[in-house]
């Protein structure tokens, strides 16, 4: 199978083994940016987290501004931007900025978070998340057409009639709306957004996420061929046998930090029909926490031998997936192992879907 229209990224992440300080942290983000534009990767997609172990970037356009101007070429991301805690002004602003200071394409997942220590700490009621996310949406999407604008939505405002400057370069900003279950599908299409998902949850699941995004789409006039993106973990080895067990020694910890993470879900907001899925999802954090349950998201990720993981490929490609973000350095993993399997998803997997990445005799 080969389409000269899926494009592969990759995640950046401030991660490595347990007990780096942050600044290793952030050295061994770097270097995976570094490996990843050498490979030929199309962009690098950052994450946006906040005041603990769990990939402490609070920053992601400041990390995306110091990747554009050392690699050029590559397009950039963000997986996403949780936009409740940001000005919306100001978030457009940088924006802007960032359109004319990179050269490659920026693809903009945007989401609204469900970590309650991250809300309190910045003094937003979680309550208010969906309504300001909504808002803020439509206030960038006013503020990217460079002409002045005011907005009032349910939160938010924009009093002053103001244009934003720099003047965005908006054929080159895409935006996406974060999303992991059906029931939030039709939410995002409603909003005009593209999806972009995690490949975590069974394929049948993620098939019906997709179906119920396009069928929304469609209803309202959208079009559907648009750039779909899905985020996976990637663990590559010669068999399934010894890739499944890497990811039994690695991704436990990755769970840990999140259950650490996310630890006030399961004691407040549990009345808030938009954040009943998040209270499950601790659960399942704490359940993935220990290394025997974790072969559900073995086998919906692209782990295995290069052969499963094309196999594999193959399936989220037929569910409508055509922008693949690989992620090799959740917390705990070292830079060895993953920069070995980016090194040969690049190598040994990637040329068959697109044609960056040049076939190795």
């Amino acid at each position: 199978m080969s389409s000269d229209n899926v494009s592969f990224g990759f995640m950046v992440a401030a991660a490595d083994s347990p007990g780096t300080d942050d600044a290793g942290l952030y050295r061994a983000m770097l270097a995976d940016a570094q490996l990843g534009w050498e490979l030929g990767y199309a962009g690098a997609w950052v994450i946006e987290h906040h005041f603990s172990n769990y990939c402490p970037q609070p920053g992601p356009i400041a990390i995306l501004s110091h990747l554009a101007a050392k690699y050029p070429t590559l397009d950039l991301g963000t997986m996403v931007l949780v936009t409740p805690w940001h000005h919306p002004m100001r978030l457009a602003g940088e924006i802007a900025a960032l359109s004319h200071l990179s050269q490659g394409q920026l693809h903009l997942g945007l989401g609204r978070g469900n970590a309650q220590m991250e809300y309190d700490a910045f003094d937003i009621d979680m309550a208010e998340a969906k309504d300001r996310f909504e808002d803020i949406w439509r206030i960038l999407d006013r503020a990217m057409t460079g002409e002045p604008f005011t907005y009032e939505g349910k939160i938010l405002k924009a009093p002053r009639e103001v244009a934003v400057r720099p003047k965005p370069l908006r054929d080159k900003i895409h935006f996406y709306g974060g999303m992991w279950q059906a029931s939030s599908a039709k939410k995002i299409a409603d909003l005009g957004l593209p999806p972009m998902c995690n490949g975590t949850h069974p394929m049948e699941v993620q098939r019906q996420v997709m179906a119920n995004w396009d069928e929304a789409a469609k209803s309202n006039g959208m079009r559907t061929d648009v750039a779909k993106v899905v985020a996976c973990t990637l663990i590559v080895a010669d068999t399934d046998e010894e890739a499944y067990a890497q990811g039994r020694e690695f991704l436990p910890r990755w769970f840990q930090v999140q259950a650490q993470h996310y630890q006030h879900d399961v004691t407040r907001n549990r009345d808030l029909p938009d954040y009943a899925p998040f209270a499950q999802m601790q659960s399942r954090r704490l359940h993935m926490s220990k290394p025997e349950n974790v072969t559900d998201l073995l086998d919906v990720s692209l782990v295995g031998s290069p052969e499963t993981i094309r196999r594999r490929l193959r399936e989220y490609l037929d569910i409508g997936f055509n922008h693949v973000i690989v992620m090799t350095n959740t917390p705990g993993i070292p830079l060895a192992p993953r920069h070995e399997w980016m090194t040969r998803f690049a190598r040994e997997i990637a040329p068959e879907f697109s044609p960056r990445f040049a076939p190795r005799i």
